[in-house]
């Protein structure tokens, strides 16, 4: 099965995590991530949710890691953000990502960090490891894995014609409603 590391950035903001992980649920791919990540995700979270006002963050950020835990069981690996890394990325703060993505043994790294230097890290390049896009990722795992319900809103947001219309919907209000989301 296709394996890939989520950056951090690829699991903020939730609704692009809740549709990765989506994906994940449905058998399209193997999630992976450091624990490194999971330190970046909860000082993240907290920063958040202190921006927000939201006084239960310590409790929803357990609730959120002990959620992963349990649907992916096996996807973090050891990969401490507080270790120094020799992986000659740009940034060696991403360091621990590149490590979780070599001992995770994936096959990407899902993120939108361009500025890290996944992409010419020799180690990387090495072992095949591609760096993806989170959108990119969402749209081809979608494209490659079409017995997922997920995948089939994938499809559509890659679709130049606009969103596939229910078949069970009436004709006339998913033309109406494909010809206005296209512009016309």
């Amino acid at each position: 099965m296709y394996r890939a590391v989520l950056d951090t950035c690829a699991l903020v903001p939730s609704l692009q995590r809740d549709f990765l992980l989506q994906l994940a649920t449905e058998g399209a791919y193997a999630p992976v991530w450091g624990s490194g990540v999971l330190f970046e995700l909860d000082y993240v979270l907290a920063g958040l949710h202190a921006r927000r006002g939201i006084s239960d963050s310590a409790s929803r950020r357990q609730n959120l890691f002990d959620q992963l835990r349990r649907a992916f069981p096996g996807s973090e690996v050891h990969a401490p953000k507080d270790r120094e890394y020799s992986y000659g990325l740009n940034d060696p703060d991403d360091g621990h990502v590149a490590h979780a993505a070599i001992i995770g043994k994936a096959d990407a790294i899902v993120t939108d960090d361009g500025r890290a230097g996944f992409t010419s890290a020799h180690a990387l390049v090495e072992a095949g490891i591609e760096t993806v896009h989170p959108h990119q990722f969402a749209a081809n795992t979608g494209l490659s894995t079409p017995a997922c319900g997920s995948a089939r809103v994938a499809r559509d947001v890659e679709s130049p014609n606009g969103p596939a219309a229910d078949p069970g919907a009436d004709p006339r209000v998913a033309g109406d409603t494909a010809q206005h989301d296209r512009g016309r």
